[in-house]
């Protein structure tokens, strides 16, 4: 985060005098090569630290090169500084081509024009005011009292403060109070602010929607009590885990309930709260001083949101911040894994996005456990609702509020429970389902024609699953009302256990995304073509289906060549389609065949597909273990693949390859 640009114009004589002499410093060290050499013409590119003002660099060059003599006897340019950020390219370029030495300041080397590069003689980025340029700052000015302790202090600091501090006609001692007592003060408030108290009688226990992650921490409940009791070392308890779900799911709440249900307070930090302290020193220093306070506090539960701002230090994403970034890293993995460890200290980190999180940080001792909180189902939404009636007695009947609340997280319900509580409280008398859905935006009941569609689609996906993966479907569901405006609604979903596999191969790939276009091909198989409902957002199925597609050719191996190209930045894997024409062509034609062959099963399927299709549109959800019964009529043994479909897979696999080779 840059903070705001300093200007001399906003100070005193002395502080100018005093930040040029800083700033001198360094752009001696930079030219050195050319000080002692006045008849050598040069061309020097500068990069100015980003939270100094460049002005100062600016004057102090002057005053370095003789700003008195900028001219020869004929009117030609003897000495040419330039602010990156003040000069066009081509009025740059004149002053650089007739002055016999020049200095251009840049915020930032990699972002200027590659003409101005090319003319450069040396090209250097500015070290940032270290203790002895201080010193040597304060005998050129004459400042009385710098001590080298104090110049380690003022130079660990944000140079902005220390300007701010070092006034005219004010002490040096005086300066350095004022900064010492503003430090403490900072240190007290954050202090106070870290420790959250968290609310009574809401504990995991009776808390719902957080699946896993609820059982990991009711276990660390009991681990840390048997710790506290004696009974086991520290070693046989989880030091932290990673949150990671949907914006709104309740990743912050868990960490407060989590404490509660430990019974040990909880201390919350950010990548933000501890960059608003300051620079990189001040940022790594808030970041100690956060896990000290847990130490003194332990056990506690030490919650670190929005963790994926420390971002990963293997990707190319980060630019010129490269650096910052892995020093922050690097402090971090320090404080999550100290050589005397971090006993009475669990960690718990929350994250949307869970695939830009340094490795590093998820090893064993550190962040050991990735816990994801899902969409809360069914039963966990209307216990969602009934938490946050808090006392209100819930209707009886709650169908509509089910169907409709699909994708809702557990903060979106809360809302829709406090304009309920609102209104009866306004109106005195009972809660009715009316008083829910009103909360809710507007909505309307699909047409039997778009309610059969939908549930060929999901039925489509459920029979295809049953087939040919090791998926274990547990419910199929398909919604009867609809929202109006909203582009994310969810028409339908499978409910499902799914049985990772350590190792997969091409053809166990290939039918994973079968399972993703069945829905489609279920469509097209009934209708002759299929409708918007599989793609067009980033959790559909044709999205979902793509991404594994390229996986499968740029990931593993299994595509034309063996070269392995993982991609960068948040949309990784359609950045390397849209760079790459043939990956582009050879993903399309794994989905064609893909679809191909998932039409053929549903074909074949064709009388089952019917019938759950009938069942959904009658009941609205079917259980897993009545599709599991009604697939296995057909194939004789419920566990049993089709010998046809994986043959099927590997040549329409194989045929795709030798078409894009083509």
């Amino acid at each position: 985060m840059k903070n705001r640009k300093l200007r001399p114009s906003s100070f005193s004589a002395q502080k100018k005098t005093f930040s040029t002499a800083v700033a001198m410093c360094a752009i001696r060290s930079a030219l050195r090569p050319f000080l002692t050499r006045p008849d050598v013409s040069f061309t020097a590119l500068l990069e100015t630290p980003e939270d100094i003002d460049s002005l100062f660099y600016h004057q102090a060059a002057g005053d370095l090169l003789g700003k008195d003599q900028l001219y020869d006897e004929f009117g030609n340019d003897l000495i040419s500084i330039v602010r990156g950020d003040e000069l066009a390219i081509v009025n740059a370029l004149g002053k650089i081509l007739d002055a016999k030495r020049c200095v251009i300041l840049t915020e930032n080397l990699e972002k200027l024009d590659a003409d101005l590069r090319l003319v450069a003689d040396i090209e250097v980025v500015l070290s940032r005011p270290s203790p002895a340029h201080l010193l040597s700052a304060a005998r050129v000015i004459g400042l009385k009292g710098m001590t080298p302790q104090d110049a380690e202090y003022l130079a660990d600091l944000e140079f902005r403060r220390v300007l701010l501090a070092v006034r005219g006609g004010r002490s040096l001692r005086s300066a350095i109070s004022r900064l010492r007592r503003s430090e403490l003060k900072a240190k007290s408030v954050a202090d106070e602010e870290t420790i959250r108290p968290t609310k009574p009688n809401k504990t995991l226990h009776n808390m719902a929607g957080y699946g896993e992650a609820a059982s990991w921490g009711l276990q660390l409940a009991e681990d840390i009590a048997a710790w506290q009791a004696g009974l086991i070392d520290w070693e046989d308890v989880d030091r932290g885990a990673v949150l990671f779900g949907k914006s709104g799911c309740g990743k912050t709440t868990y960490g407060r309930v989590l404490a509660e249900t430990c019974g040990i307070p909880i201390i919350e930090a950010s990548s933000a709260s501890w960059q608003a302290m300051g620079h990189l020193g001040d940022m790594l220093k808030a970041m100690r001083r956060t896990f000290e306070i847990a130490n003194k506090k332990a056990p506690c539960i030490l919650f670190i949101d929005e963790f994926d701002s420390f971002g990963d230090r293997s990707s190319n994403t980060a630019g010129d911040n490269l650096d910052y970034k892995r020093q922050v890293i690097n402090g971090l993995l320090e404080c999550l894994d100290p050589p005397g460890g971090r006993p009475g200290v669990v960690v718990v980190a929350a994250t949307n996005f869970p695939n830009v999180i340094d490795p590093a940080l998820l090893r064993p001792g550190r962040l050991e456990r990735r816990l994801g909180i899902p969409l809360p189902d069914e039963n966990a939404r209307v216990a969602i609702l009934r938490q946050h009636l808090r006392g209100l007695a819930p209707p009886a009947d709650l169908l509509q509020f089910v169907e409709l609340t699909a994708g809702y997280t557990g903060a979106d319900i809360e809302v829709v429970a406090r304009e309920a509580r609102r209104r009866v409280r306004k109106e005195r008398r009972p809660l009715t389902e009316r008083d829910l859905l009103e909360g809710l935006p507007p909505s309307r009941a699909l047409s039997d024609i778009e309610l059969r569609r939908v549930a060929i689609h999901e039925a489509g996906h459920a029979i295809v699953s049953q087939v040919v993966t090791t998926i274990e479907v547990q419910w199929v569901v398909i919604n009867r009302r609809v929202q109006l405006g909203d582009g994310g609604n969810s028409l339908g979903h499978l409910e499902y256990k799914l049985q990772e596999s350590v190792l997969e191969t091409e053809e166990s790939l290939a039918l994973r995304i079968d399972a993703h276009l069945a829905g489609i091909a279920a469509e097209r198989v009934v209708f002759g073509k299929h409708s918007t409902s599989g793609g067009g957002a980033h959790a559909s199925d044709l999205r979902i289906a793509t991404d594994l597609a390229t996986r499968v050719e740029r990931h593993f191996g299994f595509g034309a060549n063996l070269v392995l190209d993982l991609g960068s930045g948040a949309e990784a894997l359609e950045s390397l389609r849209m760079r790459d024409p043939r990956l582009w062509r050879a993903v399309d034609l794994r989905l064609r065949a893909s679809l191909k062959r998932t039409e053929a099963i549903l074909r074949e399927y064709r009388a089952e597909l019917e019938q759950l299709t009938g069942w959904l549109v009658d009941k609205g959800r079917v259980s897993g273990t009545e599709v599991r019964k009604l697939v296995s009529a057909r194939r004789g043994h419920p566990g049993d693949t089709n010998p046809a479909i994986e043959s099927q897979t590997e040549s329409q696999v194989a045929e795709s390859k030798r078409e894009w080779l083509r």
